[in-house]
């Protein structure tokens, strides 16, 4: 008998391995056929349900992707990378917010520093929604107090004013959002200095948390930059003197105003991209691994003016270079 029930088990397993295999190869609508095949053996399998959600967010899937997405995080008991994690049982006796207008909502920043830069574009929305106050990183404090809301950076000590509760990038389930509603116009504007001439400023990002992380003397190997000026987007003393660093103690509103000086904005996956990409930045470039966070395979729903250079094989990192580079030398970008 319990080899019998161990049946199930193992097609689960062979399905879900071999949808991971597909997606590793950027084979989305065969990835989710093989998960859904996992899920129907076993339908509790959080693995399986989680890479189907990202598959379907990968495809731009988004009517679907985001509902799994939060259910397939809620799966994995996700504490989260913000300031809410030591508080997460406490928020948690708080019910999800299911769009009720009007109700007392604490949203609360649970992912990574660019998941939040990328949800604020619906905090505009959400305010004419619910009554919110929004707990945040402190770096992230000064940014998100230009949507004119309540931030604050650690959870209330009393709970019982909210009736309800959202982490910050649920809200796109939340407003049941799919690809055809994403708002992509710019939304974070910083004040600064105007671009000087059309081929001076770099601003640099090399070094992301999850998925590509270069050595600067790596990064600036591959970058053409002969005849610009470096500026680093990422903070950390650097012990070059050809990239000049952020100030110490720079928060995320001290970037945008680089990046808003900048002539050009060259990044690997990381919050400095997308906040050059919710500014608007008219000459910001992106560099992707083959495989890529599930955002970038439709990133121009997100930023329309975001470039992006994917690697055409895992270990070739020349290639999305070499067209980055023509591209800073290519007289189409306007002198501001």
């Amino acid at each position: 008998m319990s080899e019998l029930m161990a049946v199930p088990a193992i097609y689960a397993k062979a399905h879900l391995d071999h949808g991971i295999e597909l997606f590793r190869n950027n084979r989305f609508q065969e990835a989710v056929v093989a998960f859904d095949a996992a899920l129907h053996y076993d339908p509790g399998n959080t693995y399986a349900r989680y890479n189907r959600s990202t598959a379907l967010l990968s495809m731009g899937d988004y009517a679907r992707g985001f509902q799994e997405y939060e259910v397939a995080w809620r799966l994995f008991h996700w504490r989260g990378f913000g300031p809410i994690g030591p508080e997460l049982d406490r928020i948690e006796k708080l019910p999800l917010w299911r769009g009720e207008h009007g109700a007392r909502v604490l949203v609360y920043h649970e992912m990574g520093f660019g998941d939040a830069i990328m949800a604020m574009r619906f905090l505009h929305e959400l305010r004419r929604h619910a009554d919110i106050t929004l707990v945040i990183d402190p770096c992230l404090m000064r940014l998100a107090r230009l949507f004119d809301i309540e931030v604050v950076t650690k959870v209330p000590d009393d709970l019982d004013e909210f009736e309800a509760r959202l982490p910050l990038f649920a809200v796109m389930a939340a407003l049941l959002h799919n690809e055809a509603t994403i708002p992509a116009e710019p939304y974070i504007i910083a004040d600064s200095p105007a671009r000087e001439s059309q081929t001076g400023k770099i601003g640099i990002a090399w070094s992301g948390r999850t998925q590509t992380a270069f050595s600067l003397d790596r990064f600036l190997e591959l970058l053409a930059h002969g005849g610009f000026t470096l500026h680093a987007l990422q903070p950390g003393a650097l012990a070059r003197e050809d990239v000049e660093e952020l100030p110490p103690g720079s928060d995320f509103l001290d970037v945008a105003e680089r990046i808003a000086e900048m002539n050009h904005i060259v990044c690997v996956d990381t919050a400095a991209v997308h906040l050059a990409g919710a500014m608007g930045h008219p000459s910001a470039h992106l560099v992707l691994p083959f495989l890529s966070d599930w955002r970038w395979h439709r990133s121009k729903l997100w930023y329309p003016q975001l470039k992006t250079y994917r690697q055409d094989h895992a270990a070739d990192w020349t290639t999305p270079f070499a067209r980055l580079n023509a591209a800073l030398r290519s007289p189409q970008w306007p002198t501001p």
